[in-house]
């Protein structure tokens, strides 16, 4: 009887058992808010819905051991709008976010909340606003990457109690400052605010000493493409395990320290593009890593010949004016007689081609009444150009009051015409690297040259020693602005009680092509449609302006070069000028560097360099590429059109908005124009028809180059021989008087146009 009474109550207990075996594990052990933060994002962002527990069934979480937090959210690559909500917070244990490459919105939030956050990535989104302080107040941080954020500024917040960062990608954003002392960062591996808007000096970075041989230590430092101003900071020669130091495009001067030549793990230092100057340290040829050594485009004045010589390094210096090959002071003790004989047929040579230079550069400056030797007179210029007076320059800037630019010849100045059109009024500087030569030169080719897509010249000012010329004002700034997200002004630069600053769009693919094709159209017409041929010289994004409708004009042809007229058209591209080294860092030509022969091709090269700036968004002088070890921006395409992974070079910020086939076809002629031998690159009027037949393809009718509304001021390929007879002058009297002719007045003061970055010259 016991028994018997004992089975109903057993079989109670084995159905109970059956049943909490079927309760799938966890269902219920996440907390409620966190499964309340998850559903909010859900509808957010229009992801997938699930039954059960989520910690089985959403694929972009995974959760604890236990199931009871979510510890990872991956949405990488979902191309998800809107902003993070706030809901998120909800998740207190969450130790790994990666929503990357979305187009999410909004201001990053600080995730104050969720104190165990060791990896934070939003690469590639439209973030924008400032970081919050508290962000980086979190104690277990250990990779941070907010790059590609072309909408985010201010200042990085303090990164003291983030001192378990080991790297830190906050590259191609618009961040303006740092703070002053990383030292704190204890096992920092990798640093890059590459392409943001820092000022400043360079931080102090935690020194070898502080770090851990046999853990994570500081080994790249990336700080291109910024502001920076000052040296060196002389604690970076203690930065024991470093590999990779770049530093190219900013405004950093004075001497390198000798003791970056004692980081023997060094392998990589580009310098390109500032304003470094002194000898450059004999210590780097006894490194026994360095590779590569970069120190085009500063003031140098002494190299060491054994550093210039050294075995397996690549090594470049080119523009540094006063640069000197410094001989081994051991080595010369040993050759006196010889260097006698040397220094004395060395002096004959140099008496002689003196002599000759200075014949040269007589008969070249004698008509000038400048005692400066430096200046041009009215006698020199073209009849077909507009003279302007001092007073009338002060009165059409408002006496200098906004500048919009400023570049190699000098500050460039809001203006306003008579009739109430703008101008952009561009002054030499009295430091200036150019000259005379690249005034008088844009004023001759531009008072004859009329193209609808090459800038147009409204007059010139020779006053008091003073150059200036005045064109017409384009509001949309340059291409350059446009692809790296600049502001159309620098106002740190700026000497006058304001200037210009905004932001400008961002260009959508078909857009970039538009540009593209009539920025070739114009090139094209000097190489074609000019007789004798127009070599540009310095073609760059930065040299291609654009009007308010977004129609391309080049501009800046300072340092252009008149081609010999030869009977066949394909001559000048196996001959050439000859002629000394001008042009940017990035989009020099490297036939022309080596053999100082300039010819078209050599634009077109440049021009292919613009192409593909368009399809990358990156600039030439981009040295590192994310999974690649490509080192060039050229190299680096190639790679992905022979492996057919053409989307893995394209500017993110064009959210996968293009044909892919025109895309292509775009990248394919650009590494064209690339090509090392002049003679096989393409003329640019075969690159304007593949770029009109990529447009093609995204269903555009593309425009012939009729004239429109925009550009009714403008001639269609006029070129006149004789500049003093072929074009009439414009009687534009005063500023204070109006045209006689209103038609031509037209001409010249219709044309919107501005010019951020006006240097023909590298710096």
């Amino acid at each position: 009887m016991g028994l018997n009474s004992a089975r109903p109550l057993l079989s109670i207990i084995l159905f109970c058992l059956v049943l909490l075996a079927s309760i799938p594990p966890g269902s219920a052990a996440l907390p409620d808010e966190e499964i309340t933060a998850l559903e909010i994002m859900r509808d957010t962002f229009n992801l997938g819905n699930w039954t059960g527990d989520p910690c089985d069934t959403v694929s972009w979480i995974t959760c604890s051991g236990a199931a009871t937090n979510v510890e990872t959210i991956n949405l990488t690559s979902r191309n998800l709008t809107g902003s993070i909500p706030p809901e998120f917070s909800n998740m207190k244990a969450i130790r790994d976010i990666n929503v990357s490459f979305c187009a999410l919105t909004g201001t990053i939030p600080d995730f104050k909340t969720s104190g165990g956050i060791e990896i934070l990535n939003l690469q590639s989104n439209d973030f924008g606003g400032t970081l919050g302080v508290a962000l980086f107040q979190h104690g277990f941080l250990r990779e941070v990457n907010l790059s590609g954020n072309p909408k985010l500024t201010g200042t990085i917040p303090s990164l003291n109690q983030a001192d378990d960062i080991e790297n830190l990608a906050l590259q191609n954003n618009r961040l303006t400052s740092m703070p002053l002392d990383l030292g704190a960062l204890a096992v920092l591996n990798t640093i890059n605010v590459d392409n943001n808007e820092m000022v400043g000096t360079l931080p102090n970075l935690p020194s070898g000493s502080s770090q851990n041989p046999d853990g994570s230590n500081l080994q790249t430092i990336i700080f291109s493409n910024n502001r920076f101003s000052g040296e060196i900071p002389s604690s970076w020669t203690e930065l024991t395990y470093v590999r990779e130091i770049i530093l190219t495009n900013n405004n950093l001067s004075g001497p390198i320290p000798d003791g970056l030549g004692l980081l023997t793990n060094l392998q990589i230092l580009d310098v390109r593009n500032n304003h470094f100057s002194g000898t450059v340290p004999q210590t780097f040829a006894a490194l026994p890593n360095l590779k590569t050594l970069l120190l085009d485009n500063n003031t140098f004045t002494g190299i060491p010949e054994v550093l210039a010589n050294k075995n397996g390094l690549e090594i470049s210096f080119a523009n540094n004016p006063n640069i000197e090959i410094l001989a081994d002071p051991e080595a010369s003790k040993s050759s006196n007689s010889v260097g006698v004989i040397i220094g004395v047929v060395v002096a004959v040579l140099v008496i002689g081609i003196g002599i000759t230079v200075w014949a040269v550069m007589f008969r070249r400056r004698r008509k000038r009444k400048s005692e400066g030797g430096d200046q041009v007179s009215k006698e020199d210029m073209p009849e077909s150009a507009q003279s302007f007076t001092l007073k009338e320059i002060k009165a059409i800037t408002n006496d200098y009051k906004t500048v919009i630019g400023k570049g190699g010849f000098g500050p460039v100045y809001l203006g306003r015409l008579p009739d109430g059109k703008e101008v952009a009024v561009k002054v030499r500087a009295s430091d200036s690297k150019q000259g005379a030569d690249e005034f008088l030169n844009e004023v001759r080719l531009l008072s004859r040259l009329h193209h609808r897509n090459l800038v147009s010249l409204i007059g010139y000012c020779l006053e008091a020693q003073q150059q200036i010329l005045l064109y017409v004002y384009m509001p949309q700034g340059t291409l350059q602005d446009h692809l790296f997200q600049k502001a159309s002004s620098n106002p740190s630069t700026s000497t006058s009680d304001s200037s210009i600053v905004s932001i400008r769009e961002t260009l959508s693919w078909k857009k970039r092509l538009d540009i593209a094709i009539n920025a070739g159209r114009g090139l094209e017409y000097l190489h074609k449609d000019c007789r004798p041929p127009v070599i540009h010289r310095d073609v760059k994004s930065a040299n291609i302006l654009l009007t308010n409708k977004l129609l391309a004009k080049v501009a800046d042809l300072g340092i252009s070069k008149q081609a010999p007229e030869l009977d066949a058209d394909k001559a000048l591209v196996n001959t050439g000028v000859s002629t000394m080294i001008k042009g940017t860092f990035g989009y020099l030509d490297p036939e022309y560097y080596e053999r100082h022969r300039l010819t078209t091709k050599s634009d077109v090269y440049s021009f292919g360099m613009v192409l593909l700036e368009i399809i990358t968004g990156k600039k030439p002088q981009t040295a590192r590429f994310p999974g690649s070890k490509a080192t060039t921006l050229t190299e680096w395409v190639r790679d992905a059109v022979n492996t057919d992974q053409i989307e893995s070079i394209v500017d993110p910020s064009l959210r996968k908005q293009y044909v892919r086939e025109g895309m292509i076809k775009v990248a394919e002629t650009a590494l064209q124009c690339q090509l090392l031998s002049g003679a096989q690159r393409p003329e640019m009027g075969d690159v304007v028809r593949a770029l009109t037949q990529a447009l093609q393809l995204e269903g555009e009718d593309v425009d012939t180059g009729q004239l429109t509304d925009d550009d009714d001021d403008n001639y269609q390929g006029t070129y006149y021989e004789d500049a003093e007879n072929g074009l009439p002058r414009v009687p534009f009297s005063s500023v204070t008087g109006s045209s006689t002719d209103t038609d031509t007045a037209s001409i010249v003061s219709n044309y919107p146009h501005t010019h951020t970055s006006w240097n023909t010259l590298p710096r």
